[in-house]
């Protein structure tokens, strides 16, 4: 069986060793834009997070989609065959690495920790007291990454209230009775902006935002705005939605805005290449797969 494996932050080779030790008919293929039809003709699975333009349709004999992370939006291509079934790789270190960051981030915000900055700065031994966290914090999205971000906030302390599409209640409530948000959603079209000047206006003055789902979940004009009238205390970004962000990228120069590469956590490699095999042994002996995302939901 012919595997596409397309280009993303983990190189082609870091794959190779757990391919060839797995024992199944499998011939990796890695990428290039110069690869002919002809050698595109006979692949059966894909690996990876992004289709380039134009190449699902140029996979006539493909039978499995598989993202190498939680999020498959970037697979979705228009000409993607409709049967091609699209899975995902559900990585728990991945999630409890996500939760750190966001506790990590949310403590920071909670326990004043940019005000100590500042006075080191300034050179300043100022006391100013500071609460245990015990803020209400609204998780948005409650899949794997939305439940492992809660179990651990609530485990140093935090209130959370858990929010998603499919589950209903008002978002514009649970933005007002939270300290904090935290944007765990899968990007779909409907949550594609839904972090707005509205939805901003909707949270409590001084309310902190951290984003670890994707960057187009958030309209940056209008955060920055928010930012800078303080309707918000600042933000958390590990995604933006340019990515790598342009050096002349105005969410940079925002004071209360804290950039971070997309760096919250990653799947290893090992977590991905395993998930896969076992993917393409279901595959060869048609057996359901694992995983499988609602295409028309995107998640």
């Amino acid at each position: 069986m012919k595997v596409l494996v397309l280009p993303h932050s983990t190189p082609f080779e870091r794959y190779l060793p757990a391919f060839e030790a797995a024992g199944i008919d499998m011939e990796p293929l890695a990428w290039t834009r110069d690869l002919a039809d002809a050698e595109l003709a006979d692949v059966e699975a894909v690996l990876g997070w992004q289709f380039p333009s134009g190449v699902a349709g140029r996979l006539p004999r493909l039978r499995w989609v598989c993202a190498v992370s939680a999020g498959v939006e970037k697979l979705l291509a228009p000409d993607l065959a409709p049967h091609v079934p699209v899975s995902r790789i559900v990585d728990r270190e991945q999630g409890r690495g996500i939760a750190q960051f966001v506790a990590m981030m949310a403590l920071r915000h909670a326990r004043h920790l940019p005000l100590y900055e500042a006075q080191q700065r300034d050179r300043q031994w100022l006391r100013v007291p500071v609460d245990m966290a015990r803020n209400p914090v609204a998780v948005l999205g409650m899949g794997e990454m939305g439940r492992a971000v809660a179990e651990m906030l609530r485990a140093v302390g935090f209130e959370v209230l858990g929010w998603s599409r499919s589950g209903g209640g008002s978002l514009a409530e649970v933005l007002g009775a939270a300290d904090i948000v935290v944007c765990a959603l899968p990007l779909t079209p409907e949550t594609d902006g839904l972090l707005n000047a509205e939805r901003f206006a909707q949270m409590r003055r001084g309310a902190y935002l951290i984003n670890i789902a994707r960057g187009a979940h958030v309209v940056d004009a209008d955060l920055i705005a928010a930012v800078k009238s303080g309707q918000l205390a600042g933000a958390a970004l590990d995604v933006q939605r340019r990515e790598p962000l342009p050096a002349e990228d105005p969410l940079w120069a925002v004071p209360g805005i804290t950039i971070t590469p997309h760096i919250a956590s990653q799947s290893s490699p090992e977590t991905i290449a395993a998930q896969f095999i076992e993917g393409l042994k279901r595959l060869q002996r048609g057996e359901p797969l694992l995983n499988v995302v609602d295409k028309v939901r995107g998640y």
